[in-house]
Order: C-alpha cells, then sequence, then structure tokens
C-alpha cells in the first residue's frame, strides 16, 4: 500500500471517466460519423459504447492482478524495466500530443466563435498555466474539478431543446440502411470521441473502494454513450444531409440557433463555458503524462509538469495551420483507437498468461 497516495471515493470514478471522455470531439462527432454511416450514425454510437462496455471490463481485470499499480508500473512489471519504459514513453508522449490537440481545438473554437483578431499563443499560454496550477495541487484536485465540471455544465444538455423544435423525423429513415461496413467505420470514427476512459488505468491507485470501480466506470460509459447518441440523433434531425456534410462544428451550430429574450447570441456563452468541459481532460492529461515522465526518467512530478507544458507551447507556434490541425487531430484519433480499443485487449491476454506460468511455476 502506497502511503503517500490521496484516496477518493468510487463513486468520483464516475465524473473522472466522463469528463475524460466529453471535451472537442463532442462538438463535431455527428457529422463525423454521419460521413460514414450516414442516418444510421447513432447505431454506430450505441455499438462503440458496447464495446468500450467490453473494454472496460478486461481493464478492471487486468488492474485488478496488479494492486494499486498503473498502467506505467504494470508494464515494467509484465515486461520488464527496459522494454517497459519504452512502451511507457510512446504513451507519454501520446498524452501530450492529445493534451496538445483539445488545447489547440479548444483555441481554434474560441478564435471561430467569438475572439477574432487574438494570437493562438495567448490562448494555449492561459489554458497551460490554469491547468499547471490545478494539476500542482494533486488527484484530490483534479478530482474535485471533474465533479464541480460536472454539475457545472451538464445543464448545456438541455439548452438544445429549442432546436428539436425545427427537427424532421423523416431524415432518420430508412433505419438500418447502412452495410456493417459502414457502421464499422462510423464505430472506428466514434471511437475518437468516446476516448478517455483509458483514464481508468492511470486513477486505480487513488480509488478506495475498487471493489466498486467497475459499476461506475460502466455508469460513466454509457453516459457518456448516452449523450453522444442524443446529440447525433438530434443532429441528424435537425440539419438536412447536405448541411451536416458541411458543419464542422454541428453542435455549436445548433445551439447558436438558441435564443433567450435576454440573450441574443447564445453560443458567445456555450463557448467560453466550454472550457469548463475541457478542464478535466487537460488536468488529467497533463497529470497522467507528468506521471510518466517520473516512472520513466526519476523526474519530480511538478518538474515534469513544467517541461511537458513548455513544450506544448513552444509547438503551438509552428503548426498553425486549420489544414495541418486536422491532420494531427486525426492522427492522435488514430492512435488513440489503437492504443486504447486494441491494445488493451491484447494486454489482458498477456497478464492472464502470465498469471498461469507464475502460478505453475
Amino acid at each position: 500500500m502506497k502511503s503517500n497516495i490521496s484516496f477518493v471515493n468510487a463513486y468520483i470514478a464516475f465524473f473522472i471517466i466522463h469528463t475524460s471522455q466529453i471535451e472537442m470531439g463532442i462538438l463535431g462527432v455527428p457529422r463525423i460519423v454521419f460521413l460514414e454511416a450516414k442516418q444510421d450514425a447513432w447505431i454506430s454510437v450505441l455499438l462503440s459504447g458496447l464495446f468500450i462496455s467490453v473494454i472496460i471490463w478486461m481493464i478492471i481485470s487486468i488492474l485488478a492482478k496488479y494492486e494499486n499499480c498503473n498502467l506505467y508500473e504494470i508494464h515494467e512489471n509484465l515486461f520488464g524495466r527496459f522494454i517497459g519504459s519504452i512502451i511507457n514513453t510512446f504513451m507519454v508522449i501520446y498524452f501530450i500530443a492529445a493534451l496538445y490537440s483539445i488545447i489547440i481545438a479548444y483555441v481554434e473554437l474560441s478564435l471561430t466563435w467569438g475572439y477574432e483578431g487574438v494570437d493562438e499563443w495567448v490562448g494555449v499560454l492561459a489554458l497551460l498555466l490554469v491547468t499547471i496550477y490545478a494539476v500542482s495541487g494533486g488527484f484530490r484536485v483534479i478530482a474535485g474539478t471533474c465533479f464541480l465540471s460536472f454539475l457545472m455544465t451538464i445543464w448545456l444538455l438541455f439548452v438544445i431543446y429549442q432546436p428539436l423544435e425545427s427537427i424532421n423525423f423523416t431524415r432518420i429513415l430508412p433505419v438500418m440502411s447502412a452495410t456493417p461496413t459502414q457502421l464499422m467505420k462510423g464505430v472506428f470514427k466514434t471511437s475518437f470521441t468516446m476516448l478517455g476512459f483509458e483514464t481508468l488505468f492511470f486513477i486505480f491507485p487513488f480509488i478506495k473502494e475498487k471493489k466498486k470501480l467497475l459499476f461506475f466506470s460502466q455508469l460513466a460509459i454509457w453516459f457518456t454513450t448516452l449523450i453522444v447518441f442524443i446529440t447525433t440523433v438530434i443532429s441528424i434531425l435537425f440539419f438536412s444531409p447536405k448541411e451536416l456534410e458541411i458543419h464542422i462544428w454541428p453542435v455549436v451550430s445548433m445551439i447558436s440557433a438558441v435564443h433567450f429574450p435576454f440573450l441574443e447570441r447564445f453560443e458567445f456563452i456555450a463557448v467560453p463555458l466550454w472550457i469548463l468541459v475541457i478542464f478535466p481532460n487537460l488536468c488529467l492529461y497533463l497529470f497522467i503524462s507528468s506521471k510518466g515522465v517520473k516512472q520513466i526518467f526519476h523526474l519530480k512530478q511538478k518538474h515534469g509538469i513544467w517541461v511537458i507544458s513548455i513544450i506544448i507551447f513552444i509547438t503551438s507556434f509552428f503548426v498553425t495551420k486549420r489544414v495541418d490541425n486536422n491532420l494531427f487531430f486525426d492522427q492522435v484519433g488514430h492512435v488513440g483507437f489503437y492504443l486504447w480499443f486494441i491494445y488493451p485487449i491484447l494486454l489482458y491476454f498477456i497478464s492472464i498468461i502470465k498469471s498461469k506460468i507464475f502460478s505453475q511455476s
């Protein structure tokens, strides 16, 4: 048992996993999945949720074999110090890239919807400084951030009641017209948005009631799936097929249709508020990547936090074109799919084989 760990209750895992999944991707996922599965995109979303549910069970099974160990430590246990460090280095690079992609995507969204003329580096620096401050407070602060983010932003889901007045139910027909290949391509694209459940690999040592973790993890996965399902269905019903194909941020476009007597442009409120949605992701990814730096290079975590942040800030000056950003986001999503949808399955069977070998020896 590690004495320096700050434990949290198992139910907090629901907020951590859910908020780590809901970030920038949900704003554009209806269009991305629709391009592959058309009006059956909602089926791809449900299939993706089912796939993740199975993977979560596998992740919990792996973690149960290594009490109070995170994935970095499990790698060194399974593969040895040298090979484990190589795998861990690759994962740290992934989390740094994922952190960078979220920051750049939000800055890009902000510059498009209300902050034209502001230099990108200003937004990147502001987000990094706030994230550094939060992560430096430790895991309990990050867990509290996830909890507060959920409470302060869940109401945004209900502002789409006005777009519901303009929906056309015939746009989702005919049902089951997509081929199995198209549905699987939709699942693949949905996975880019549903990533975030991998944080379970790294928060496991901080959970008190580990026997309850599977329940709250599954609850988080299906709650996220429900939200993505709702936004996808409403987007299909709200936009015509041609409109949905050209709207890069369809959820933001729907929000722009919301009007209140006291507020004409609601998106000018929703976009700044979205920082509360992505902030848990920023904190978790910076925390996880700095943990990896500590594990690999034996560098103090607070120093790792600053090193990673400086790397991200400097990199933001070089990748500035939207085409380059989109290519980078796609690459991160592709790597994330194989790393967290495929690799846990492989790791699950490796851990079983090794445990049987040791039990027989």
